[in-house]
C-alpha cells in the first residue's frame, strides 16, 4: 500500500470534495481520483459515497481515515527519529490568520521558522477569525492564527501575544470632547467605523456593548471595513471614530496624529492565539511548524 495514497485520501475526506484535495496537494484532478480507485481496489471495499456535492467516507473508509492518520503520524515521527538531515525540510504552509497576527506578529515567527528550515515556503491568507476556524473545522488548513480563541475542544489554542482594543480618533476629532473620559452617551452620538463581521476586534467590542445593555446596532455604524489600514485612512480625514487594536495605532499616537478616547470602565484586553486542530494529520513540514510554536509559547 502506498502510502501517499492515505494523503490523499485523508485530504479528500477532510475536503469533502475530490477537486479541492487536488488543488491542496498541487495534482490534478483525475491524478486523485485513480488513487482513491487503487485504494479501494486494495482494500477491497467502497470508502466513500456522495452526499449532493460532498464526498464523505463510508463505515469501512471512516475506519481507513482513522487509521491512516496513526500510519501518517508515526510515519513522521520514524523519519524524525532516523533522518538526520531535518534542515532539508521543504514543503509550502498555508498560513490562515487574521488581522492582528497577520500585520503584527507572524512576520518575526516565518523568519525565525525560516532560520531553521531554509527550504520552506509560506502563503498567507488574512482572513478574520472565524473563517480561520471554519477553515480549520472543513479539514483546508491544518492550524492558524485568531485574535479569539475557539470553543471547538478539538481546537487547541496556544496564547502568542496580548493586545487591547480600544476607541481612536483623529487628533482634531479629540479636541471636540471637553473631557477625558467619554461617556457612554457620548458616544452614542458619534459616527463608527469598525471591522467586519466576524472580527475577533469587533466581537470583543460588542461583548462590552452587551453588557452595557447597548447593541452594536444602537451605534451609528458609517463604515465596515476588513483592513485596519483601510481604517486608519477614514479616521485621519474625520470620518468618525474607530475600534481598533491598540498595536494597530501605536506609530499614529506616537506622532500625535490619532489619540485612544478613555471610556469609563473600558478595558479591553485579549489575547492572539496559534490554533490548530488536534486530531488531523499533519504533514511533515506541518508537524514541524507545530513543534516549533509549541517550544516557543506553550507553557
Amino acid at each position: 500500500m502506498n502510502t501517499s495514497y492515505l494523503r490523499t485520501f485523508i485530504e479528500v475526506i477532510n475536503l469533502k470534495n475530490i477537486s479541492k484535495a487536488a488543488e491542496k496537494m498541487f495534482i490534478t484532478q483525475p491524478a486523485v481520483s485513480k488513487q482513491l480507485q487503487l485504494l479501494e481496489k486494495d482494500f477491497g471495499a467502497e470508502l466513500f459515497k456522495k452526499n449532493g456535492r460532498e464526498i464523505i467516507p463510508t463505515e469501512e473508509g471512516f475506519l481507513l481515515y482513522k487509521y491512516a492518520k496513526a500510519v501518517l503520524n508515526e510515519e513522521n515521527k520514524i523519519y524524525s527519529l532516523i533522518r538526520r538531515d531535518d534542515d532539508k525540510l521543504y514543503g509550502n504552509l498555508d498560513i490562515y490568520t487574521s488581522s492582528m497576527p497577520a500585520d503584527y506578529y507572524i512576520h518575526d515567527l516565518i523568519i525565525e521558522f525560516s532560520s531553521l528550515y531554509p527550504d520552506a515556503s509560506f502563503t498567507i491568507k488574512k482572513i478574520d477569525s472565524d473563517m480561520v476556524f471554519k477553515n480549520i473545522e472543513d479539514g483546508f488548513t491544518s492550524f492558524g492564527f485568531t485574535g479569539s480563541p475557539s470553543k471547538n475542544k478539538k481546537i487547541k489554542n496556544i496564547c502568542i501575544a496580548e493586545d487591547e482594543v480600544v476607541i481612536v480618533a483623529s487628533a482634531q476629532k479629540k479636541n471636540e470632547f471637553k473631557q477625558n473620559a467619554i461617556t457612554m452617551d457620548m458616544l452614542l452620538n458619534q459616527r463608527f467605523i469598525v471591522r467586519e463581521k466576524g472580527s475577533a476586534t469587533l466581537k470583543i467590542f460588542e461583548d462590552y456593548l452587551n453588557k452595557k445593555r447597548i447593541n452594536l446596532s444602537d451605534l451609528h455604524i458609517t463604515i465596515q471595513a476588513e483592513d485596519n489600514e483601510i481604517i486608519k485612512k477614514f479616521i485621519s480625514k474625520n470620518a468618525g471614530i474607530a475600534v481598533l487594536p491598540k498595536k494597530a495605532v501605536e506609530q499614529e499616537v506616537a506622532d500625535g496624529s490619532m489619540e485612544i478616547l478613555n471610556i469609563d470602565g473600558m478595558d479591553l484586553r485579549r489575547k492572539l492565539y496559534y490554533v490548530y486542530q488536534q486530531d488531523r494529520y499533519f504533514s511533515k513540514i506541518e508537524e514541524k511548524f507545530k513543534e516549533f510554536m509549541i517550544h516557543m509559547y506553550e507553557k
